[in-house]
């Protein structure tokens, strides 16, 4: 008896076809759904290594620099097509416009199932985003931690080491430390010991950053000059350094700062 077979499947019956069409099918579906779940899983455990990183800073179980290295350590390598995707990164900026240099930003959320519970001080995960030439305008912290991963575009960035305040004439002794250009991937830090003061350009539209930080963390050092209640002081760090390498730089307000960083 003559076989009837399926066009371009030669030596199988139309009665053998189907079978085995449905189960490549499953099969592969099989394989692509643990392929996209591979991704999840493995940004669980990041999304988790940063939670507990935070939560062993606010307790006081590791130094600043150590959580400033664990949080760089977390984000160099990661996929960031992966994470933009668990963090649900483009539909939270999609509507961003930035009528202004200034940043826009956005608050993602970290699954359920990590576990945030225990984190003694504030602490957040925000998108930042800016038109080319827009800024993170240039400020130092007090007590509180920060790191920037960019995500998208990139920013001409720079960072300086807070030495010491100068209350009377209104000034932050600041020490230049990096000066360069990040892109995608790359990521910085800040806490009261390294690299406390920071200015960020965007050099394309759409420059993206994706900022984890901790705040009120317990005095490490103490401060003469007052932070916003968002533990910033805004400077002006343009001056020219003196012969011991320090840049004498003025505390504004934000106005100030946004009038002549992102204007």
């Amino acid at each position: 008896m003559v076989r009837e077979s399926v066009t371009g499947v030669a030596g199988l019956s139309r009665r053998e076809f189907f079978p085995a069409f449905a189960a490549s099918v499953a099969a592969a579906s099989m394989l692509q759904g643990r392929a996209l779940a591979a991704v999840p899983r493995s940004l669980d455990k990041w999304a988790q290594d940063v939670a507990d990183l935070n939560r062993d800073l606010a307790r006081g179980s590791i130094s600043l620099l150590q959580w400033q290295d664990g949080i760089e350590r977390l984000a160099k390598g990661i996929d960031l097509p992966g994470l933009a995707r668990y963090l649900d990164f483009d539909r939270l900026t999609a509507t961003m416009e930035f009528p202004t240099r200034l940043a826009e930003t956005a608050d993602p959320k970290f699954p359920s199932q990590i576990n945030v519970a225990g984190i003694e001080r504030p602490w957040f995960i925000r998108f930042f985003g800016m038109r080319k030439d827009g800024a993170i305008i240039p400020h130092v912290h007090n007590n509180m931690v920060s790191s920037h991963l960019v995500m998208q575009g990139s920013f001409h960035t720079r960072t300086f080491d807070r030495t010491g305040d100068d209350v009377e004439s209104g000034k932050v002794l600041l020490r230049p430390r990096i000066d360069t250009t990040m892109k995608a991937g790359g990521v910085i830090s800040m806490s009261d010991d390294r690299d406390n003061g920071h200015w960020l350009l965007a050099g394309e539209d759409r420059s993206f950053t994706f900022d984890v930080g901790i705040v009120n963390l317990s005095k490490t050092r103490a401060y003469d000059l007052k932070a916003n209640k968002y533990n910033m002081i805004f400077v002006d760090p343009t001056g020219k350094p003196d012969s011991k390498g320090l840049i004498a730089a003025p505390v504004i307000t934000f106005d100030e700062c946004s009038a002549k960083f992102a204007g």
